[in-house]
């Protein structure tokens, strides 16, 4: 397993903190020289002085924005969220990884957009719109956005001015749950009718990872070709608890080399939640098998791997797998290369 240094070798100075909603905060950054990156993307950052790593998506635009940012929201009980949100400053020095991602428009093409976003969903989508209205002026793009209250509307004054500065190529819907949810819920009949030429659209969604299901299949469903249908992780998907799976069933014994950690697991129970409930340091950025920073090497034993984006071929033949999408299917030793 990689260490932070080396998963997140930039440095970038927090120049300013500024609050988006109740819960919601941007960090503008500054980085030492010249940060690459592609609207959408989001990088690993070094958080709590440095002792885990966490992914947060780059809401600034390249070449349109002075400097870096991330928006984040707190998240009770979140490492990341919490001291990025309660404890830096401007001043302080952030630890990043190069930007990571295929969400984004180089990765999804189209001559017309539809961004489905829920709640901080809307942070990549925000970055890729400002990027698309610029760049892109032949390309019309339509933006559904849901939030529980007006109050959580992120980047509220920017996308009032954007609408006002480029009403031909945007249209946004605010779906504002506390203004009614039979008008505004996620549905066959709500896309349709917003967005009567869906089946036409390049169809990109953030959010939860139900909110995203949802989208998928409903653009399905409308006429939109698989290829034209992209998703991306918003908030890390839960790692599944030890506790989840039925207590009768077999339980297996882990070992991490070379330090001998061990942890025990149930049939089918996550690898990564088993060897944090022992206490065991792991380093897991987004949770969801796309940063690569919980890789293990299998040395012997049963496993069964869920998303494998961040492996190569050449890894997997190895026999490295993704802890946090690794199910526990027998006595395993893994080492941390």
């Amino acid at each position: 397993m990689q260490d932070v240094l080396s998963l997140c070798p930039r440095e970038a100075t927090v120049r300013a903190v500024r609050r988006e909603t109740p819960d919601v905060w941007t960090l503008e950054l500054e980085p030492g020289g010249h940060y690459d990156y592609l609207p959408g993307q989001y990088a690993l950052v070094g958080v709590d002085h440095d002792r885990q790593v966490r992914a947060y998506t780059l809401s600034s635009t390249p070449g349109l924005s002075t400097g870096l940012s991330l928006t984040v929201r707190r998240i009770e009980q979140g490492i990341g969220s919490n001291w990025l949100t309660g404890q830096v400053q401007p001043g302080d020095t952030l630890r990043l990884s190069p930007a990571q991602g295929r969400f984004t428009p180089g990765h999804a093409p189209g001559d017309a957009y539809l961004f489905l976003a829920a709640g901080c969903g809307i942070t990549p989508v925000m970055s890729m719109t400002r990027w698309l209205l610029s760049h892109r002026p032949e390309v019309h793009l339509t933006v559904l956005y849901h939030v529980r209250r007006e109050q959580d509307v992120i980047f509220a004054d920017e996308w009032r001015a954007l609408v006002r500065q480029y009403p031909r190529q945007l249209t946004l819907h605010r779906l504002i749950r506390e203004h009614g949810r039979e008008h505004t819920q996620l549905s066959a009949t709500l896309l349709a009718g917003l967005v009567p030429d869906i089946a036409a659209r390049t169809v990109m969604s953030c959010g939860p990872e139900s909110y995203m299901q949802s989208a998928s299949l409903l653009a399905s469903q409308l006429g939109v070709p698989s290829e034209r249908i992209h998703s991306e992780t918003f908030l890390p998907k839960n790692t599944p608890a030890v506790e989840a799976v039925p207590v009768d069933a077999p339980r297996h014994r882990i070992v991490l080399e070379p330090w001998g950690d061990r942890a025990e697991a149930v049939q089918g129970g996550n690898l990564l939640a088993a060897l944090e409930a022992q206490g065991v340091p792991m380093i897991a950025a987004c949770r969801s098998g796309d940063c690569g920073s919980c890789k293990l090497k299998v040395l012997s034993g049963d496993y069964r791997m869920g998303a494998q984006t961040a492996l190569s071929a050449q890894e997997l033949a190895e026999g490295w797998v993704l802890a946090c999408c690794c199910s526990v299917e027998g006595d395993l030793v893994v080492s941390q290369g």
